[in-house]
């Protein structure tokens, strides 16, 4: 394949590069991801495409653009200027669909028909829906005033998709990956086959530690060890613990990505559903060198249905995502695409929605607080979550709650989630359970806060009576 023909092809892609604060327009305060008083820190000096290189997998430097999807993306932006007998798509005539209504809970509604509806049902380039991109662009833009570099977005099907394929793209067998001492399992069945060295930060109220995250990674060096390329978070609403990471420990951490050569891969999912109302600066919002890939998703708060998500990242690394999505599955659902593209056009009513999404997880966490303090003091510790959808609780007295949770919980009709699902080792002791106050209807909180107490008795009587054997969990 003539590489150069289709690096040029590449590169005449629109690319993501908006100098901070350059936009006249007041932002809406709620859809505000980054601080006025944020300097670039031009202490490090951004990465290059070659830098990139060092950080890419061997599996995935092997990979090369498929040349007809090149075709594909070329078609879209030569439009009518040019007659193709080139790309391999269907006729728009064979779709029996012609026409989509969706009604809306704001009363506005969603119509798509016509050529937007043959779109809609037709093959896409794999980085997205032209439409969709220049959505994304501008929203990314508009919320994080990220520093001027080369970086662009590729839609992806759900954030687990995103996160799939910077595993993929980043992580060598046997390599050392950071992430929180409890983490999103998603990150965790994604790593498994590369069995990688799981580094552990430990938390505390306000997330990740940066501090520990410093001594870690001073004391690999001095010994020699090989050195993390990568560490992977939930700054807002981390799963399964709640925590929000402060603005300052945000600094501190990226500038040592800088210091010690890492990339931040930052998952986002709960960004809209921070209940302190305080809208902390997100990584990319800081990401003057070039260190941040981040994955940005709908599921929680508009659709998990729709698999409504996508990547940031810089130009160089965005390429070789665009390759994998082409070994994959060409390109994400283009139905989905268009819908995600008009609720990204309608900005004063998308921010109506999240606003009444996280009004309503908020009281439903807040009925989950009143229930837990009403039932569980004398058998539970627990912090207050500042976003996100859990509760991440500590029964007193056990050492660990895997049988408590597949046996005693299950035989009394309450369904838990152990520690173990967000420990890389599940097979360790944990002496942690998740709540999920989500989807649960507000009626039966109270009555299951009542049960989980119950429960957490009943199994500290157990230990009393010393029995230490796990339980199967297959029924």
């Amino acid at each position: 394949m003539n590489k150069e023909f289709v690096r040029r092809l590449l590169d005449m892609r629109p690319k993501f590069c908006i100098a901070r604060n350059n936009s006249t327009k007041t932002p809406d305060e709620f859809l505000k991801f980054y601080s006025e008083e944020n300097s670039v820190n031009i202490k490090y000096r951004p990465l290059t495409e070659q830098d990139y290189m060092r950080f890419i997998s061997k599996r995935s430097s092997l990979r090369e653009p498929a040349l007809t999807r090149v075709i594909t993306s070329l078609a879209y932006k030569m439009g009518k200027q040019m007659i193709s007998l080139a790309e391999g798509m269907p006729n728009e005539d064979v779709f029996p669909y012609t026409r989509l209504q969706l009604d809306t809970r704001d009363g506005k509604g969603l119509v798509i028909e016509g050529q937007e509806m043959a779109t809609a049902l037709q093959y896409v380039p794999s980085q997205g829906l032209p439409a969709l991109l220049t959505e994304l662009r501008k929203f990314q833009h508009d919320l994080h005033r990220p520093p001027s570099i080369s970086r662009d977005v590729l839609v992806t099907n759900g954030s687990q998709q995103g996160i799939y394929q910077c595993v993929e793209l980043l992580v060598e067998p046997g390599d050392p990956v950071m992430m929180s001492e409890y983490c999103y399992t998603g990150i965790h069945i994604a790593l498994k086959p590369y069995k990688p060295e799981i580094v552990s930060i430990p938390e505390d109220h306000d997330g990740l530690i940066p501090e520990t995250l410093e001594s870690m990674l001073e004391d690999r060096l001095s010994r020699g060890l090989k050195m993390p390329k990568l560490l992977y978070l939930i700054p807002t609403g981390s799963n399964p613990t709640g925590t929000v990471i402060p603005e300052e420990r945000r600094n501190k951490i990226y500038e040592l990505a800088c210091r010690f050569d890492f990339l931040i891969l930052e998952d986002d999912p709960y960004m809209f559903l921070n209940y302190d109302e305080v809208h902390v600066p997100s990584f990319l919002s800081l990401d003057s060198c070039g260190r941040v890939i981040r994955l940005d998703s709908f599921s929680k708060v508009i659709s998990a249905g729709l698999r409504a998500a996508w990547v940031t990242a810089p130009t160089a690394l965005l390429q070789r995502l665009e390759f994998h999505m082409q070994a994959q599955m060409l390109h994400s659902c283009s139905l989905s695409q268009t819908i995600l593209a008009r609720l990204l056009s309608d900005r004063g009513s998308l921010a109506s929605h999240l606003r009444s999404a996280r009004a309503l997880y908020r009281r439903r966490r807040d009925a989950m607080l009143s229930g837990l303090h009403t039932h569980l003091p004398p058998v539970a510790a627990w912090h207050t979550p500042r976003a996100g959808l859990f509760v991440w609780l500590r029964p007193y007295g056990l050492d660990d709650v895997y049988n408590m949770v597949f046996q005693t919980a299950f035989d009394r009709g309450l369904m838990l989630v152990p520690g173990q699902a967000f420990q890389y080792d599940t097979s360790a002791p944990c002496q942690f359970i998740r709540l999920t106050f989500g989807k649960i209807p507000l009626e039966d909180i109270d009555t299951a806060s009542r049960h989980l107490a119950d429960i957490i008795r009943i199994e500290q009587q157990k230990m009393l009576l010393k029995e230490p054997q796990r339980l199967a969990t297959e029924r």
